[in-house]
């Protein structure tokens, strides 16, 4: 086998040319790595988002624009805008009774009362609801205004005579929905029976309502009322039983006693009696008389033009320790666009804390104009009662 193997070599022709040249080495296939795939990642599970709130319908161009007027200090082309659109029938949509009560506004602040008092009527026609009663557009001395914690809010300054009536309305009006009415008397100068008659019935409709009331400084008022009272001259007898009424809310006995002898004397009728007040009253007038920023709240009032950052840096201070704030506008007549760029300015920083933030008592008007500014993104709007 070893000679076969041998021949068959052999008979291999060695001498046909080429054949002992070298042949290029032909590089080996490059060697295939099979490299494991990563596993997919899992989709992604998207957490159900809340639902979009609510988007706010849009409000109506002739009250945008009468609102832009009225800050501008345009008023009477503010009035001329909103009287064409309700006059030619401006679909107002769900802002109809703004736009009216923006009308009103305008109308008393350019004194116009025969035009207030015919556009009392067709509102009251077109509603089926009370027209505003004709008065200053910004609360007078008087103020009714809400305050957090289920309460309305009586400020009373000045005299305490018969221009108590308005303001006594409008807290009526609140203390449906309110389970206290805190009377504030503390800036109170003087008072005369008129005032005194009304404080006394807007008490006992209260009463009636089983609502409950509450003095701030009721002792303030008493002082000024025992001033004026003269025992055995018949007359004045409201102050007497506001007095009477006031010695029981700052629980001086000992006064009451007296007076209530002194009225009976002078009326000839039977003392009244002591009546300790109830425990959740009392616990509400303690409550009430402590000072707290989130009732307190920060006031915007008068014509605030060309304001400055200074003139709101209180506010910011005043939220430091506070989550909810109420900012008062029902003395403001008048914002500018630069004063409210500085205020949504410092609101939005506060928004963005957490804070809830409302501005309650704005005119229809000023309501209207901040809304448009996007107010309403950063904080709750209230506007006063029509």
């Amino acid at each position: 086998m070893a000679d076969e193997d041998d021949d068959d070599l052999m008979s291999l022709d060695f001498t046909v040319p080429g054949a002992f040249e070298t042949k290029p080495a032909v590089p080996p296939a490059p060697e295939i790595q099979l490299v494991p795939l990563e596993p997919p990642e899992p989709p992604a599970v998207l957490e159900p988002s809340a639902p979009p709130a609510p988007a706010r319908p849009p409000l109506p161009p002739a009250l945008v624009e009468a609102a832009a007027m009225y800050a501008a200090g345009l008023e009477l082309d503010a009035m001329r805008r909103l009287e064409a659109a309700i006059k030619n029938g401006e679909d107002l949509g769900d802002a109809a009774v703004r736009a009216w009560g923006g009308l009103f506004e305008l109308l008393q602040v350019l004194n116009r009362r025969p035009a207030f008092d015919a556009l009392a009527l067709t509102f009251a026609r077109r509603f089926e609801k009370s027209p505003p009663a004709w008065g200053p557009v910004v609360d007078g001395p008087h103020m009714a205004s809400e305050s957090s914690g289920g309460r309305a809010h009586v400020s009373l300054t000045g005299v305490l005579n018969a221009g108590i009536g308005e303001v006594l309305k409008q807290a009526m009006k609140l203390a449906t929905n309110s389970s206290i009415v805190r009377m504030d008397l503390a800036k109170l100068d003087d008072a005369d029976n008129d005032g005194a008659t009304l404080l006394m019935r807007a008490m006992a409709a209260l009463k009636r309502a089983k609502k409950e009331y509450v003095f701030g400084s009721p002792e303030h008022l008493a002082q000024i009322l025992a001033g004026k009272l003269v025992p055995g001259e018949r007359r004045n007898e409201s102050m007497w039983l506001l007095l009477l009424e006031l010695y029981q809310q700052a629980f001086q006995q000992d006064a009451f006693e007296e007076a209530a002898v002194n009225y009976a004397v002078t009326f000839e009728v039977s003392p009244p009696s002591w009546e300790a007040l109830p425990a959740r009253a009392d616990a509400a007038r303690q409550d009430a008389s402590q000072p707290a920023a989130k009732s307190e709240g920060f006031v915007l009032r008068g014509q605030m033009l060309g304001a400055t950052e200074a003139e709101f840096a209180p506010l910011e201070a005043a939220l430091a320790d506070s989550e909810e704030f109420d900012i008062d506008a029902h003395n403001l007549v008048r914002i500018d666009a630069g004063s409210a760029g500085l205020l949504l300015d410092v609101l939005k920083r506060l928004q963005v804390t957490g804070k809830k933030l409302r501005i309650i008592g704005l005119g229809t008007l000023i309501a209207a104009y901040l809304e448009t500014l996007g107010f309403a993104d950063v904080a709750e709007l209230r506007s006063r009662v029509i």
